[in-house]
């Protein structure tokens, strides 16, 4: 049985899936798009449900990709059944999806989530609500797994229809589509005329190309007139109309009740209050620096010295074993890739991800998005920006790709431009915590971040300059803080950093293994040495980095790594000084884009700019990396 995942965002979607489908789901992008979706299946009393997780969106209006490619998933997908995510704690909201849902003729179960926040505010009657919507209606609590077990029983048994429930649109509209449907070109395959009319009307492209080009052009020419004699777009009132649809059902099926105010709704206000909220926020962003300098250094000493003891003397044996040139190199690239992997992904990478998860499962992040609206607009983007920012801080290729909540093709490059060179991907931060924070001392560390700050807004407010435009306005759903479940934020945190393990460690391990043995038999030195002027003179850095800046390219982390590999220690503080650590780690928090942020960069805004931003981003690092030299010359 095929079925459909959809829901607003923050309703608790994701959360809902993952307990209905475990670990068996697989992440693709939608053919032809950048749009991500995931796939699971869950066996239940002989029945095979395979769910299709669409992407969370606020409507089907078709305007924005991901509300595009949801309306085409839910064309093509042949959908036996549409569970529609609600968030009952905002319920009104969550009907104006499941009313689209409905007149797209689609058989519905509504998954009410965040029902044990709802109960606590007020009554909701759920068999009003069936009543009223003429489908199931299945309380849930996603992120505990509450009613998951009903909601499957329900989808199995078959206990879902078609609902002949209609929103009553203006008197003017509902002539109109009765005119439209009653035309003898208003044929709309397996979709019902009146929903397919309405999403044509709306402006949704992809029913708009289900209809003859005679029938658009009548579509057109009753838009126009409309606009004419509204002075608005009907798709606006289209929408006021569902909204004032849904106010009235969910007055009708919920009784308000005043619960006593709460330390988590005091909380809450202080988190979002500008007075009280700044001063929270940099004490969140302290603290997990902090968190991630000192724990991660505790972690990084633990793990190499469990690693020292459990090895011993192991790869020794194994190079005389092999003997010769090529066993030194072949035992020490071995050795050295997993000293490196201990040293960085695990205390520091994975580290960072379990914080951001933490973060997320708590919902703060709409929180600092709310408290920096302002900071943003000075720079050509909204709030919202900083969710893709703070994406970044884990990789900046989801980053890139999560740019498309911008509105504009403008907003959306600026944004991505300034996550390139301004905002460290979780590598980046292992790189410069990994280097200066944890060999030359915390201002270093700082003084990078600081660096970081004000290239975001100087590159921000340049940009938003030279790109002229205005912004546009914030409107987002704020969720209630709560306490994170671990078993959400593990998951998440092995779910992001498994690539380090499957993808970055064999070229790890093989880079390794090619250097080694370019060392060993003394190559390494006529190609390292061309480059020594520029790396040794302008940058002031040991002649052998150049090595671990170009494998950079590949992955950030590895440009780390490979300086362990180069140096054959872990304690760099005997090999560069704290000035050297600076530089290297500025260059790195700047430098142009992994290979697998510039194909996201080319993929999202095309080869030409991709490129214009890489070059700019590595003339950026070297003049930086240049500058801070000569400053540390003179001083």
């Amino acid at each position: 049985m095929e079925i459909g995942l959809i829901g607003q965002p923050n309703a608790g979607k994701s959360a809902l899936f993952t307990k209905l489908t475990g670990i068996g789901a697989i992440s693709s992008n939608y053919p032809g798009t950048t749009v991500e979706f995931q796939e699971g299946s869950v066996v239940r009393k002989g029945v095979r449900l395979n769910f299709h997780d669409l992407p969370g969106i606020y409507s089907l209006t078709g305007v924005s990709e991901d509300e595009l490619v949801a309306t085409r998933m839910l064309a093509e997908r042949q959908l036996e059944c549409v569970v529609v995510v609600a968030d009952a704690t905002r319920l009104e909201q969550s009907l104006v999806l499941i009313f689209q849902v409905i007149e797209l003729g689609f058989k519905v179960v509504v998954a009410l989530n965040q029902m044990d926040v709802a109960t606590r505010r007020f009554s909701l009657s759920l068999e009003r609500l069936e009543s009223v919507l003429r489908v199931p209606v299945i309380p849930t609590v996603a992120i505990t797994g509450e009613g998951v077990e009903q909601l499957v029983d329900v989808l199995v048994s078959g206990e879902f229809r078609e609902s002949d429930f209609q929103v009553r649109y203006d008197s003017h509209i509902e002539q109109m589509l009765k005119e439209l449907c009653l035309d003898e070109d208003c044929v709309t395959g397996r979709f019902p005329q009146r929903g397919a009319v309405i999403k044509l009307l709306e402006g949704n492209q992809f029913f708009a190309d289900q209809f003859s080009e005679r029938f658009q052009a009548r579509a057109s020419l009753v838009r126009g007139q409309f606009r004419e004699e509204h002075g608005e777009d009907i798709e606006v009132h289209i929408n006021r109309d569902r909204y004032g649809e849904a106010g009235r059902v969910a007055r009708e099926v919920i009784s308000k009740r005043v619960p006593p105010r709460t330390l988590s709704d005091r909380i809450s206000d202080a988190t979002l209050r500008p007075s009280t909220g700044i001063p929270i926020l940099v004490a969140v962003l302290g603290g997990i620096f902090l968190t991630i300098v000192f724990l991660g250094g505790f972690l990084e000493s633990v793990l190499l010295e469990a690693y020292s003891l459990l090895f011993g003397d192991f790869f020794d044996q194994l190079a005389a074993w092999i003997g010769g040139p090529a066993g030194e190199a072949i035992a020490n690239g071995i050795d050295l890739s997993l000293q490196a992997i201990l040293a960085i992904v695990v205390p520091y990478i994975m580290l960072f991800y379990l914080l951001l998860g933490i973060m997320e499962d708590t919902g703060y992040l709409p929180r600092v998005v709310v408290l920096l609206d302002g900071v943003m607009h000075r720079i050509g983007l909204h709030g919202r920006a900083v969710i893709p920012m703070i994406v970044g801080m884990g990789c900046n290729v989801p980053a890139i790709l999560s740019t498309r909540v911008m509105e504009s093709r403008r907003e959306r490059l600026i944004l991505a431009v300034v996550i390139v060179i301004a905002v460290p991907c979780s590598a980046q931060t292992a790189v410069i915590i990994g280097t200066v924070g944890n060999f030359a001392g915390l201002a270093y560390a700082l003084a990078i971040y600081v660096i970081l700050i004000v290239l975001l807004l100087i590159l921000g407010r340049l940009l938003h300059k030279v790109l002229k435009f205005e912004p546009t306005g914030l409107a987002m759903e704020i969720p209630d803080l709560r306490m994170p479940i671990p078993s959400n934020v593990l998951w998440k945190t092995w779910a992001r950093s498994k690539d380090f393990f499957v993808v970055a460690f064999p070229i790890l391990l093989v880079g390794s293994l090619f250097l080694e043995f370019l060392m060993a038999y003394g190559v390494l030195d006529a190609l390292v040495a061309p480059l020594a002027p520029f790396t040794e003179g302008f940058l002031g850095l040991p002649p052998v980095t150049i090595v671990a800046l170009i494998f950079g390219v590949l992955r950030k982390e590895m440009a780390l790594q490979f300086l362990v590999i180069l140096f054959g220690t872990a304690d760099l503080a005997s090999v560069m000084t704290p000035e050297q650590l600076f530089v290297f780690a500025l260059i790195m928090a700047t430098y142009m884009p992994c290979l697998s942020a510039l194909a996201a960069m080319s993929r999202e805004f095309g080869w030409k700019d991709a490129l214009k931003v890489t070059m700019a981003s590595m003339a950026l690092a070297f003049s930086l990396g240049g500058l801070a030299n000569l400053i540390f010359q003179i001083i």
